[in-house]
């Protein structure tokens, strides 16, 4: 905010997690930048018609785009890590249980 984070704050780091929710839109594929191996984009929370129980309502839906370097990260790996960051985004209270 201050303009005062130097190019040596903003290295080394493996994984970027990356804000997309203002520009909208639905989908993104985010771009690793090297070194990292990673990226997640959040994108907008947004109400959207799903079908629950057979009938069509209305609930909020936000989509995750993730990128991994599958050089380093297997697709499988890959695929768990989002399952596992999406339950807790379902599930806010599973931080204080021990898994």
């Amino acid at each position: 905010r201050q303009n005062k984070i130097a190019l040596e704050d903003l290295k080394g780091s493996t994984f970027t997690i990356t804000s997309l929710g203002t520009m909208g839109g639905m989908f993104a594929t985010p771009v690793i930048n090297y070194p990292e191996v990673a990226i997640v984009g959040i994108h907008k929370i947004e109400q959207r018609p799903v079908v629950h129980e057979g009938q069509i309502v209305i609930r909020d839906r936000m989509y995750m785009s993730l990128s991994f370097d599958h050089r380093v990260v297997d697709g499988a790996v890959g695929a768990e890590f989002t399952q596992y960051v999406k339950k807790f985004l379902e599930n806010p209270a599973l931080l204080f249980i021990q898994l």
